[in-house]
């Protein structure tokens, strides 16, 4: 199974970097198909949409998840555990996830952000956004991958942290409006 951080169109793809996970795991597989068969609409889901066993999809779970991540890591830091998150995205507007970001810097957790476009975050703010950093990518080529990593619990890098791939970036249309998917890697 094949999952990317962008699209296939053959113009973008000469300016636009992407990242793509080639995998055998079985469960990810039978998760394709779920997305496929939802997109597609070639067979009826639960209310609730495709039950996935390892992706997460927008705009089912997707943002959802997302949140519930940041949150572990806010409270792994009120533990005193060590918490950690570094993502690289190109856009970063959906309000929901900024509060939750905004939440978990207050709770200790260092966050790292390469953001290439627009981001709608306030970063250093004491108080509010001390622990996250910001910067932005400018160059030949577009980056357009979008990579997340929380640090579980352990200090990062670390070997159990938990890796994602994504093809959303974190605003509305993406988490809200559009299929999009979360891949763990």
């Amino acid at each position: 199974t094949h999952f990317g951080t962008g699209n296939y169109h053959p113009i973008t793809a000469r300016i636009y970097t992407d990242l793509a996970l080639f995998t055998a795991d079985q469960a990810v597989g039978r998760d394709a198909g779920r997305l496929f068969n939802f997109i597609t609409g070639y067979r009826d889901m639960p209310a609730t949409g495709p039950q996935f066993e390892k992706i997460h999809m927008s705009p089912i779970s997707l943002e959802s998840h997302l949140i519930s991540l940041i949150k572990a890591a806010a409270k792994n830091a009120k533990a005193g555990k060590p918490a950690g998150i570094w993502a690289k995205l190109n856009s970063l507007a959906d309000p929901d996830v900024i509060d939750a970001l905004y939440e978990a810097s207050q709770a200790g957790v260092p966050i790292d952000l390469v953001v290439r476009g627009i981001c709608c975050l306030r970063a250093g703010i004491k108080g509010l956004s001390e622990t996250i950093t910001v910067k932005g990518i400018v160059g030949r080529f577009l980056e357009h991958s979008r990579i997340i990593v929380f640090a579980n619990g352990e200090p990062l890098p670390n070997p159990n942290a938990q890796l994602f791939i994504s093809s959303a970036d974190w605003m509305p249309r993406k988490l809200k409006r559009r299929v999009e998917a979360l891949v763990p890697v």
